[in-house]
C-alpha cells in the first residue's frame, strides 16, 4: 500500500512536470480570436487634438477552414471620451455572397456602443484564416487635463440575442474563440511651442523700435504708448498668470499710466491686474492672472498683457538724440524664474522675450528746413534727416518743406527740391514758395518708362534747400521705391499629386512698407489643358518694416485636385491685390514668375 501511494505521487509529480514544460497561452483557451487592431491607441495632446480622428479594425484571426459563415458582435467604450463617426464593412467576404448588414443604425455614442452583423449566403464558400470584418473611425472628444491621461477600453462582446453568438459556422453554431480587446489612451504632453512676450508700439504690430523726430518737448509735451503682448500660447499649458518687470531709462522717460490688457478676458469671468512703478529704479512690475481657475477655458493664441504710456522728459539739441531700452525681464526678486504660471502655479517654459527701444531725435532751433512727404508722421520723414515710407510704381509723391526760424514760420521763401533716383541721376528739380505757415508744397509722379522700369527700384533721395537771411539750410529725405509686395519664392509640398489630393502652396514675399496695408494673396491652378481647377486666397495685414529693410511674410494655402483635372503638368499662378477687381481692387505686384509647375498623376491619391 505504501509503495502504491509512492508510485501515484511520483506519477503525479512527473505529470505536473510534463504539463509545466508545455507552453501555455494563459489569455485564452481557443486559437481563434476576435480582436481590436491596433490593440493600443496612444494620442498626445501636443500633436493630437479634439476633432482629430483615428481608425481601428475588427479582425477575425486564425479561423478554422470551412467554418466561418457569419458574425454578430458588439464593441463598447466609455461615452464622452471618443465618438464613433463611421464604419466600413468588408463586403468582400464569401466572395460577395452575403446577407446584411443586419444592423442599420449600428452606432450609439450616447452609451458608447457599436453593433454589426453579416452572414454568408448559401451556397457559398466559407472564410478561413485571418481577415478584417469592419473598420471603424473614431473622433477624439474629451481632452486630458494638465498632466493627466484619459482612457477607455474598446471592449468586444457577444451581441444580445436569442443565442448570443459572435462568430458563426455553417450550422449557426458558435466558433469557439476568445477576445483581444483594445485600449485607447489620450495623454497630456507639453506643447511643442512656448509662449513669449514682446514690447510693441501701440497700434503698430511688429514695431519694437522707434525714433521720434520733429519734436520739441519743451514747447509741446510729448507722450507715447507701448504694449506688452504675449504670443504663441498653447491651450495645453493651462496658462493662468503672467508676471514681469519692464525696465526703462528714468533720465528721459516718466510713466504716466499703466492699463490692464485683454488677453485673459475671453477665457474667464474674473481676472486680477496689478502694477507697481518704481520711479527711482526705472522699473514697472506687472501681474495679470485668472482668478476663476475652476471655470476658466484654457487660454490660447496671442493678446495684450498691458499698455504703458510714457512721457518724454528730456531732449537734447539736434544732432544729438536721447534713448531708452524698454526691456522685459524676470521678476526674480519676487521669486519668479519664469514669466508664466499654470493653474497649479507651476512655472512654465518660455521663449526669449523681444524688447523695445525708444529714441527721441534732438530739437532744432535757428534756421531750419524739414522736408517730408504726404504720409502722416513719423512715416512721412518728419524731422531732420528722416526717411519716408515706401512708394510703389506710378504713385505721386507729395513733397512738403517746413521752413522756420527759432520754430516760427518763415513765409514767402522759395524752396528748391532736387529728386534723384537710386543711380544718382537727376529726375527732376522743382521750386515752391512757403505759405503763411512756412510750408512749401510741390509734387511729382514717379516715372515708369517703357523699357526696364524696375531698374528704378531702390532708394530715392530728395534734397531741399532754402536761403534764410543769407544762409542756406538743407534737409534730406529718402524713400524706398518698389512693389508693395515683393515676391521671394513660391513652393509646393511635393512635385506630384493624385486626383482628389490637396496641393499645398507656400508663398513667401516681403515688403518695405512701414505703414500697415491689407493685401489679398490669390493662388490659382490651371491643368495641362489650361482649365482652372482650383483657387485659394488669403487676406493679411502687412507693414511695420524697419526703414530700408524688407520684412518677410509666409502664407500657405491648399487647393484640391478635382476628378476632372487633366493629368499632366499643372501651372500655379500667384497674384497680390489690394482687393477683388469687382470691388475696384487692383494688382500691386506682377504675377509671380516663373509660374511653378506640378505634375497631376493619372491616378487617385
Amino acid at each position: 500500500m505504501k509503495a502504491k501511494l509512492i508510485s501515484l505521487a511520483t506519477a503525479t509529480l512527473l505529470l505536473l512536470g510534463f504539463i509545466a514544460a508545455i507552453p501555455v497561452r494563459v489569455s485564452a483557451t481557443y486559437p481563434t480570436t476576435l480582436r481590436v487592431e491596433p490593440a493600443e491607441i496612444h494620442k498626445w495632446s501636443d500633436v493630437d487634438h479634439p476633432g482629430d480622428t483615428f481608425t481601428i479594425s475588427i479582425i477575425a484571426d486564425i479561423v478554422p477552414p470551412d467554418e466561418f459563415y457569419g458574425y454578430d458582435f458588439v464593441l463598447r467604450w466609455t461615452p464622452g471620451i471618443i465618438n464613433c463617426t463611421g464604419e466600413t464593412i468588408n463586403f468582400g467576404l464569401w466572395q460577395g455572397n452575403f446577407l446584411g448588414p443586419w444592423v442599420t443604425d449600428p452606432i450609439d455614442n450616447t452609451i458608447g456602443y457599436y453593433r454589426q452583423s453579416l452572414t454568408g449566403k448559401s451556397p457559398g464558400t466559407p472564410e478561413s484564416g485571418t481577415f478584417w470584418l469592419v473598420n471603424l473611425t473614431f473622433q477624439i472628444v474629451a481632452e486630458p487635463g494638465y498632466g493627466e491621461v484619459i482612457d477607455t477600453e474598446l471592449h468586444l462582446e457577444k451581441a444580445e440575442g436569442y443565442d448570443a453568438y459572435c462568430l458563426i459556422d455553417i450550422d449557426t453554431n458558435e466558433i469557439e474563440h476568445y477576445y483581444e480587446h483594445g485600449h485607447y489612451y489620450y495623454h497630456w504632453a507639453p506643447p511643442q511651442v512656448n509662449p513669449h512676450l514682446e514690447v510693441e508700439y501701440t497700434g503698430e504690430p511688429g514695431v519694437h523700435s522707434k525714433t521720434f523726430a520733429g519734436k520739441n518737448i519743451y514747447k509741446q509735451p510729448f507722450d507715447f504708448s507701448v504694449d506688452i503682448n504675449i504670443y504663441n500660447v498653447d491651450s495645453g499649458w493651462r496658462l493662468a498668470g503672467v508676471e514681469l518687470l519692464l525696465l526703462y531709462n528714468t533720465t528721459v522717460l516718466d510713466v504716466l499710466e499703466v492699463q490692464n490688457g485683454t488677453f485673459f478676458e475671453p477665457f474667464t469671468s474674473l481676472t486680477w491686474f496689478f502694477h507697481q512703478t518704481f520711479e527711482d529704479e526705472g522699473k514697472i512690475r506687472i501681474v495679470y492672472t485668472i482668478l476663476d481657475i475652476p471655470g476658466m477655458t484654457p487660454p490660447y493664441g496671442d493678446g495684450k498683457i498691458a499698455t504703458i504710456r510714457f512721457n518724454a522728459t528730456y531732449q537734447e539739441q539736434f544732432p544729438n538724440s536721447v534713448s531708452s531700452d524698454l526691456n522685459i525681464t524676470l521678476d526674480v526678486e519676487n521669486g519668479m524664474n519664469s514669466y508664466f504660471v499654470n493653474f497649479l502655479a507651476d512655472e512654465l517654459p518660455y521663449d526669449p522675450e523681444v524688447d523695445g527701444y525708444y529714441e527721441l531725435a534732438g530739437y532744432v532751433i535757428g534756421r531750419v528746413i524739414d522736408v517730408y512727404t504726404q504720409y502722416p508722421g513719423p512715416f512721412g520723414g518728419q524731422g531732420p534727416m528722416q526717411p519716408s515710407d515706401m512708394f510703389w510704381p506710378q504713385k505721386q509723391v507729395e513733397l512738403y518743406a517746413n521752413v522756420t526760424y527759432n520754430e516760427w514760420p518763415v513765409q514767402e521763401k522759395d524752396v528748391a527740391f532736387e529728386i534723384r533716383n537710386p543711380q544718382g541721376e537727376l529726375v527732376t528739380i522743382l521750386t515752391a514758395r512757403t505759405d503763411e505757415y512756412g510750408v512749401a508744397h510741390t509734387s511729382f509722379r514717379i516715372p515708369w518708362p517703357c523699357d526696364d522700369p524696375e531698374s528704378l527700384f531702390g532708394v530715392w533721395t530728395i534734397t531741399a534747400t532754402v536761403d534764410i537771411a543769407c544762409e542756406v539750410v538743407n534737409d534730406t529725405l529718402w524713400f524706398h521705391f518698389d512693389y508693395l509686395v515683393h515676391w521671394i519664392k513660391v513652393t509646393t509640398d511635393k512635385p506630384e499629386y493624385g486626383h482628389c489630393e490637396n496641393i499645398e502652396v507656400t508663398v513667401e514675399f516681403g515688403s518695405h512698407a512701414m505703414q500697415t496695408y491689407n493685401v489679398l494673396i490669390a493662388v490659382a491652378i490651371h491643368d495641362e489643358l489650361n482649365y482652372p481647377i482650383g483657387t485659394a486666397y488669403i487676406w493679411l495685414q502687412i507693414g511695420g518694416a524697419t526703414w530700408c529693410t524688407l520684412k518677410n511674410y509666409t502664407v500657405t494655402v491648399e487647393i484640391h485636385v478635382p476628378k476632372h483635372a487633366a493629368a499632366g503638368t499643372a501651372t500655379i499662378y500667384v497674384s497680390a491685390l489690394f482687393d477683388w477687381p469687382m470691388n475696384g481692387g487692383n494688382a500691386i505686384a506682377p504675377q509671380y514668375e516663373p509660374a511653378p509647375e506640378v505634375n497631376i498623376l493619372a491616378a487617385w491619391a
